[in-house]
């Protein structure tokens, strides 16, 4: 019987085990970014045609997270319905891929 015990608990334990294990290779990663508060982020798998969207709270930053890797395009829209040019970067497993702001430069020579 205390065979049996010892059994059942070191059974119980390596299937504890493997399941943390599982847990930490992630199939997923995050986007990040920083924008104005009532704006939407629309975000796009180039490869599969996955969407998800985000609106962005007082503090401005967002995170789309739980998104498969692979390329995404990344779309600002503003509360009046402009557009800020596109963004696109990969996500990649187990991290988050950050959208770098437009360069003041850049806003200035957009129309």
């Amino acid at each position: 019987m205390m065979k049996f015990k010892i059994l059942v608990i070191a059974l119980g334990m390596t299937v504890a085990s493997l399941s943390l294990s599982a847990n930490a290779q992630s199939t997923s990663g995050n986007i990040t970014g920083e924008a104005k508060a009532g704006d939407t982020i629309y975000v796009t798998n180039t490869g599969t045609g996955l969407k998800r969207e985000t609106k962005i709270s007082k503090d401005g930053k967002y995170q789309v997270r739980n998104l498969p890797a692979g390329t995404y395009q990344v779309v600002p829209m503003h509360a009046d319905g402009s557009f800020e040019p596109s963004q696109q970067l990969d996500v990649r497993s187990g991290s988050s891929s950050r959208v770098m702001p437009l360069s003041k430069s850049a806003e200035a020579n957009t129309p």
